[in-house]
């Protein structure tokens, strides 16, 4: 919606005659959305206050854009709206409510702090996470409380506008406020907290999210170790590569993801950690080594492949990083015939995955032994994956 304000306004004639001000009225009920834009705007720079009354209703209009025009024509005529918004925050209506919220933090007027506070606990997420971004624009101190309590709301959109409009309002001391959450024993709360600190830019928030990355709670260690890869310091590494052999799935995916994010200054100890005893590190380390496509792990991933815990993980690894530079080796695991049928078989699945024509022959090849059946089945499917791939 804000997008609007970069928009050309709509061209309207000499505003303020009162033929002029029936007229837009009427065009409220025209059939053409545009006419409609037009008027609702042309009514907001009137700048008289019977306006208001008005354009209320066209928060409901059909089109997206009017319904924009009118939260933008009511923040112009600004005070005399107020009143009139903060009553319209009770409607029944979902989308009524949520853009009265949002016109409210544009105007930026102090009345409107404990309706928006009230509205922060109102039952449609769009009406929550627009009184949290009001309140955050008007910055007003009484608002601290509700927006902690909020951090702990099911939606993740209303959580993210809560932290950032605490930290709207308490500047610097708001990271203090959020790691004191971290301890909340709420762990939607301790989540939202998570969340936020990544934002905030504050070197101080490392060691707390180093800790978080211990809570009880996926879902927090989840935030924690997300909030992690936005931090540039030598400090995280370590710990979000321990992370990686967390019990929780959707803990080791963040992880990884954290990792990808931080990117080459992450890649010296993600190879390290190819080595580590943990099969869960090792995977977390090969997958986060082809995200972050680090040319220097092909030989490290090569050896990897030997595994067959790791197998799967490293080839999708090699064909991110560099099909040309891996493709050679694993051509030469599929024609050795001293490697277990096993191996071979993955060999022709990895093949497959690269999409690299120089490996048709040895694919062909293996396909005509028929010495193993899951070699042949693997070999017959990459050839189909480089066809179809429009390589050859």
């Amino acid at each position: 919606m804000l997008a609007l304000l970069l928009m050309p306004v709509p061209a309207d004639s000499v505003i303020g005659s009162e033929s002029k001000y029936a007229q837009d009225i009427q065009k409220l009920s025209n059939s053409d959305a545009k006419v409609r834009s037009e008027a609702v705007w042309s009514l907001g720079r009137s700048g008289d206050p019977s306006a208001v009354d008005k354009l209320i209703p066209v928060l409901n209009d059909s089109d997206k854009d009017v319904r924009e025009w009118a939260v933008l024509a009511l923040v112009k005529l600004g005070g005399p709206a107020v009143n009139t918004l903060i009553s319209v925050l009770s409607s029944e209506n979902d989308s009524v409510r949520w853009q009265a919220a949002a016109a409210l933090g544009l105007i930026n007027d102090s009345a409107a702090v404990e309706p928006l506070i009230r509205a922060l606990f109102s039952q449609g997420n769009e009406t929550r996470y627009w009184a949290a971004i009001s309140l955050g624009q008007i910055k007003d101190k009484q608002a601290r409380e509700a927006l902690i309590h909020v951090l702990g709301n099911g939606n993740q959109s209303v959580r993210e506008a809560s932290g950032w409009a605490l930290q709207s309002i308490e500047g610097t001391t708001a990271v203090d406020s959020l790691i004191k959450v971290l301890k909340d024993s709420d762990s939607l709360r301790r989540m939202g907290a998570a969340e936020a600190l990544a934002k905030t830019g504050d070197i101080r928030v490392v060691e707390a999210l180093i800790q978080a990355l211990k809570d009880e709670n996926g879902g927090v260690r989840a935030a924690a170790a997300g909030a992690l890869g936005q931090i540039n310091d030598s400090r995280v590494v370590k710990a979000l590569i321990q992370t990686l052999a967390d019990d929780d799935s959707a803990v080791r995916s963040r992880v990884v993801n954290a990792l990808a994010e931080i990117g080459r200054p992450a890649s010296d100890a993600l190879i390290l950690a190819l080595e580590n005893d943990d099969i869960l590190i090792k995977q977390g380390a090969a997958e986060a080594l082809g995200d972050i496509r680090e040319t220097r792990a092909i030989e490290p991933l090569i050896s990897a492949f030997q595994s067959k815990e790791l197998r799967q993980v490293a080839a999708n690894a090699l064909a991110k990083i560099n099909r040309s530079s891996a493709v050679e080796p694993v051509i030469k695991i599929l024609k050795d015939e001293n490697e277990t049928d096993d191996m071979r078989a993955d060999a022709a699945w990895a093949l497959g995955e690269m999409g690299d024509p120089r490996a048709n022959e040895a694919l062909l090849q293996a396909l005509a032994s028929g010495r193993d059946n899951n070699v042949t089945m693997n070999a017959a499917r990459a050839l189909k994956k480089i066809r179809l791939s429009g390589v050859i």
